[in-house]
């Protein structure tokens, strides 16, 4: 990921193309539950405002009146009225925190929620273009930035621009030419404070890149430990890496800090300056009885309270703009579509006997290039096939075509009969079981991750599932038994124990049709030979399709498709592949040599 001035600067740019007006009214309709409570704080809001600004009006009245009188009773009366505004103040304030962070945090969960499950209905196709990285800045910065949006910039909008314009209202009742003398200082802020505003805000955009950056580069690290500790070499290269990346983002951050008060700095100045004008021409208007003393004092504070909203208005701008241009990645990321959509009225088969036909299949992850062409394939209930070949031709994209990860570009596969696209996918994958080469189990244990399979599945059930899988033996000698930690992806397992809690998983699934793709691969000769016992268990009686690459292990296999280029050249049983001396014949004998 870019985090140099350059990207953020197109990141604005692309923004105002695409629409602001759009993805702001996009990102603020997360609000739109919660309307009530919106109402409810903008009118606590506009209390406090009220509140603020009617102290400076008491403060006048006493100057003016109370003072000069010697009125002890009538200051009594402004004292208690001042402790009452400011005590009604006080709750009303506590009340308006609340409603902000209960709207706010509500609407930014919706939000980040929304994010998830669009993640989920893109499906395996979004995830194996797009690295993980790329999904995990969503959350850590574009959702991040979406939700600052919500529960501080829009708030503080409101209530700022509210509280403006009735500080307008009350310098210019009090003295309209000198009201006028708002306009140099604000003009003064103009010349210089919105760059530096600017560049203070794409510093604090880059600053965050720049952590996110050191933050993955900290967890690959961590999670290539074991690696790191076997080449000491790269431990330094790796820890070189990780200095210069702390570096980059410690020097953004120094950036960020001097922009930031300098921006604070010429805000104040600002101020400054009108407030100098004001007592240099609002003085002799005192003297000339043209004021009273206690409208002048009233009118500074006033006058102070508007330049800095106004300058607090536009900080506020700035910053939303480029936090926009952040959630317009997140925009246009909700209007992509599904390659793999529901069915608008799904077919809901009550049983899957598992007949699976594929017909003509052609499918292609490039357009230009087809992974598979005219594959014709019918698989009966209950029949155990095996799918081989070289390296590329398309194996394992015949069963992601299968769980319908992707759809076929021509062609269609059938389940009992209908087309798989008629099915639901929940209704689709539930009836089919996968076991890879790679087992992913959860740092939950190791009951959790077989329950996985079926949340419903009973201790009982579970249990019965590992005997059958040959993984209660072990299981039980573990620190905690059923109920012992594995870790994050299972570490504290070895890889044949991994794949007996797969097909524990599967069991307690208990799907029509079990999809082997490659399972046994990454084993040793001893683990391999306890994993197919369990996986002998795992397909009696069901459908079993094996991606396979080690032909030793589908011998007793119902038949067996040699895939060529997409397309199956040989199908057979093992002996009489063997016989014919083709290119299964060939795949046999290169692997003996190996």
């Amino acid at each position: 990921m870019k985090t140099d001035t350059t990207a953020v600067r197109s990141a604005v740019t692309h923004v105002e193309k695409s629409g602001l007006w759009s993805v702001y009214r996009w990102t603020l309709s997360f609000l739109r539950p919660y309307k009530r409570q919106l109402a409810l704080f903008i009118l606590s809001g506009t209390v406090i405002s009220s509140a603020e600004l009617a102290i400076p009006k008491v403060l006048q009245y006493f100057i003016d009146h109370a003072l000069p009188a010697e009125d002890v009773v009538l200051f009594q009366w402004l004292m208690a009225g001042l402790a009452l505004l400011i005590g009604v103040m006080l709750a009303v304030q506590m009340a308006h925190n609340l409603l902000q962070r209960n709207v706010s945090e509500r609407a930014a969960k919706d939000m980040h929620l929304s994010i998830f499950r669009h993640l989920r209905a893109l499906g395996f196709a979004y995830y194996e273009r797009h690295p993980v990285g790329e999904t995990l800045s969503f959350f850590n910065t574009e959702v991040e930035s979406v939700q600052r949006l919500l529960n501080h910039y829009f708030p503080n909008l409101i209530r700022g621009v509210f509280f403006l314009a009735v500080s307008l209202w009350l310098l210019l009742s009090i003295h309209v030419g000198l009201s006028m003398l708002i306009l140099p200082g604000i003009l003064a802020y103009y010349l210089v404070g919105p760059r530096i505003e600017r560049k203070a805000s794409l510093l604090d955009r880059e600053s965050r890149l720049a952590r996110t950056e050191t933050d993955k580069k900290m967890y690959d690290s961590i999670a290539g430990l074991t690696e790191l500790r076997a080449h000491p070499a790269a431990t330094d290269w790796d820890f070189r890496r990780f200095v210069a990346m702390q570096k980059k983002a410690s020097a953004k951050q120094l950036q960020q800090n001097l922009y930031s008060y300098l921006r604070g700095s010429v805000r104040q100045l600002s101020v400054n300056i009108g407030l100098v004008a004001v007592f240099a021409i609002g003085i002799p208007l005192v003297r000339d009885q043209a004021i009273t003393v206690g409208q002048f004092v009233a009118f500074a504070l006033y006058y102070a309270t508007v330049t800095y909203q106004l300058t607090g208005i536009v900080t506020n701008l700035t910053e939303q703009r480029l936090l926009i241009a952040q959630a317009t990645r997140l925009y246009e990321f909700k209007k992509l579509r599904p390659a793999v959509p529901e069915p608008e009225l799904p077919v809901e088969p009550e049983r899957i006997r598992g007949a699976v036909s594929f017909r003509h299949v052609r499918f292609g992850y490039s357009p230009e290039r087809p992974t598979i062409e005219d594959f014709d394939l019918e698989i009966a209930p209950g029949e155990r096939i095996a799918i081989v070949g070289a390296s590329g031709n398309g194996k394992s994209t015949i069963v992601k075509l299968l769980g319908r990860f992707y759809d076929p570009d021509d062609g269609e596969i059938r389940l009992d009969g209908p087309p798989i696209r008629t099915m639901s996918l929940s209704r689709l994958r539930d009836a089919v079981g996968f076991v890879f080469q790679e087992t992913y189990l959860f740092g939950a244990s190791v009951r959790d991750n077989i329950r996985f399979g079926n949340p419903e599945a009973s201790d009982e059930e579970i249990e019965q599932a590992a005997k059958t899988a040959f993984a209660h033996e072990f299981i039980k000698e573990l620190p905690q038994g059923y109920d012992t930690p594995l870790g994050e992806r299972g570490v504290k397992l070895s890889g044949g124990q991994k794949q007996r809690i797969a097909i524990a998983r599967m069991l307690v699934k208990n799907p029509a049709i079990i999809v082997l793709d490659e399972a046994t691969s990454a084993l040793d000769n001893v683990s391999e030979k306890e994993v197919l016992q369990a996986l002998g268990r795992l397909t009696t009686g069901r459908t079993t399709i094996a991606i396979a690459h080690r032909l030793s292990t589908i011998r007793d296999y119902d038949r067996i498709a040699v895939l060529e280029r997409g397309a199956i050249r040989e199908i057979g049983d093992y002996d009489t592949l063997m016989q014919a001396r083709g290119l299964f014949y060939r795949l046999a004998a290169g692997e003996e040599d190996a």
